[in-house]
């Protein structure tokens, strides 16, 4: 399946009739842009490289969405902006929030522990507490630039607190949120002290989409055992009646396009 397959879901099992001009957001970590230095001394931007960006820019393009994200750069005061006719929103960051948020409890505790490397996952409460605030901060600027109704996109193992903290907040809307990298059995994600707060917080979503159906079954399990949900199959049963769903959504590129430029 593609990014538009997780899309087509998200809409069918939500049931809600989107409105507005952005009826789709996407939320991840980084824009889709790098900023960059010309040779006369200006700066610009170019899109960035990535299977994220390949796979989810024909999504934006397609629903003239809104995208989320930060630019890479520590304490950047930037207002929305477009470029190459993407709608793009930045988030700003601390050189103390990129430390602890990002190289820390994202890079240094969720990564390789979701992964299972041989270098062992740091825990640090800052870290956690740092994580907590710029999810909360992502948050905020989905709230703000959602219309009513709309979908939002939430991507990756930065992020996994906004679905719910979303939910709280903007109710109207549909939110799916995907992962990009393996989700661990319960011999290894029962190591973070956090577990339950990343399990609940994914559950903010209508629909969580995985790479495999074994991260899908995974999650599902997890959520059964820790957070004592019923579930069937890859269907979650919250008690206030909204019913979760956990596929298996194995993301492609562009490979159409891509030939077009190998041809061209």
């Amino acid at each position: 399946m593609d990014s538009p397959t997780f899309t087509r879901d998200l809409v069918r099992v939500a049931g809600v009739s989107a409105q507005g001009t952005a009826d789709l957001v996407i939320v991840a970590n980084r824009l889709p842009v790098d900023r960059v230095r010309h040779a006369d001394g200006s700066v610009g931007w170019r899109r960035s490289p990535g299977g994220l960006v390949s796979a989810l820019e024909p999504v934006m393009r397609a629903a003239d969405g809104a995208w989320i994200g930060w630019t890479g750069s520590a304490d950047d005061h930037l207002d929305p902006f477009v470029e190459d006719g993407l709608q793009l929103v930045p988030v700003q960051l601390s050189a103390q929030e990129v430390e602890e948020f990002y190289e820390g409890f994202s890079n240094d505790t969720l990564w390789p522990l979701y992964h299972d490397v041989v270098a062992k996952p740091s825990f640090h409460r800052e870290w956690w507490d740092a994580y907590v605030t710029v999810n909360q901060r992502f948050t905020d600027r989905a709230a703000e630039v959602a219309a009513e109704g709309a979908t939002v996109w939430v991507q990756d193992y930065q992020l996994q607190l906004v679905p719910a903290m979303l939910r709280e907040r903007r109710p109207d809307l549909r939110i799916g949120f995907y992962l990009h990298i393996p989700f661990p059995p319960a011999e290894l994600f029962s190591q973070l002290p956090w577990r339950r707060q990343i399990l609940e917080g994914l559950l903010g979503a209508d629909l969580i989409g995985f790479q495999l159906q074994g991260a899908a079954a995974n999650f599902v399990r997890l959520v059964r055992s820790r957070v004592g949900h019923k579930t069937h199959r890859d269907t979650i049963h919250l008690p206030d009646g909204r019913v979760v769903h956990a596929r298996a959504f194995p993301i492609s590129i562009d490979s159409a396009g891509f030939e077009e430029l190998a041809r061209s």
